[in-house]
């Protein structure tokens, strides 16, 4: 049982250990020009007013 969980325990690092260099590499080859959705300082103050007001109601 032991050698059971030891064995599931280095097959996820193993997998995690690919995963991260899978997207390193994407990254390396198509770096991001842009985030998706810049949150500026003021877009940001707008949201939390906006959350607060509809949370007193």
């Amino acid at each position: 049982m032991t050698a059971l969980v030891i064995a599931a325990l280095a097959y996820l690092a193993l997998a995690l250990i690919l995963v991260y260099a899978v997207d390193n590499l994407v990254a390396l080859f198509f770096p991001d020009a842009h985030s998706a959705l810049p949150l500026h300082f003021p877009t940001f103050e707008k949201m939390m007013a906006l959350s607060r007001k509809y949370y007193r109601k």
